[in-house]
């Protein structure tokens, strides 16, 4: 059985961005399309214009959520996009239209040009992910950043609902997987072909 210190998570997540790597455009825009569709259908039958939807805005190959976020935003959905204020704590979320202009922030991820910081817990956090367990464990980039914002609120005493994003082919397989210590679970999974809790 593994052991927190015998998880190799930079070993994985290597090998997870070669898998997530060989998937080819085509195949990356018709996963992101079904997943698209799955995640439009749930937060229609699950939220309303009333509840704020904190996403973020895909990087490098992760699915391409953007059409969903627009959908949401001529909807009249509240959607918040992440910032990186300030390195090594958790992320700040700003209110976010498809007509905002985006500008590279830290790490040079695309952030919304805006200054209205909103400030309270989200009904809905959707996260990035790049692997993930069948039990809802969530692996990242390494950086944290999530699991801190995810940390502070649960410190707060409050409930987070979030669910991870990502591609089929980031199903960590290995049963002796250990998530580390900081490491929160979601509350679900979503991937192109549906739902994993």
């Amino acid at each position: 059985m593994a052991t927190q210190s015998t998880t190799d998570y930079t070993w994985l997540r290597q090998k997870l961005l070669q898998k997530r790597q060989a998937l080819t455009l085509s195949q990356r825009q018709a996963d992101s399309q079904r997943l698209c569709l799955r995640l439009w259908d749930f937060i229609q039958q699950h939220f309303n214009t009333t509840h704020t939807i904190a996403a973020f805005w895909p990087i490098g190959a992760e699915v391409d959520i953007r059409p969903v976020l627009t959908q949401l935003d001529e909807a009249q959905y509240s959607v918040l996009l992440p910032k990186v204020v300030e390195k090594n704590a958790p992320l700040r979320f700003f209110r976010w239209s498809h007509t905002y202009p985006m500008v590279l922030g830290h790490f040079n991820i695309p952030e919304p040009q805006a200054d209205e910081e909103v400030t309270t817990m989200p009904d809905l956090v959707l996260t990035p992910l790049l692997g993930f367990t069948a039990q809802g464990d969530r692996l990242g980039y390494g950086k944290g950043y999530y699991d801190r914002t995810l940390n502070q609120w649960i410190s707060q005493g409050l409930k987070p609902y979030a669910i991870g994003l990502g591609w089929d082919e980031g199903l960590i397989e290995d049963t002796d997987y250990q998530p580390a210590v900081h490491d929160v679970p979601l509350a679900n999974i979503l991937t192109p072909s549906g739902w994993v809790l």
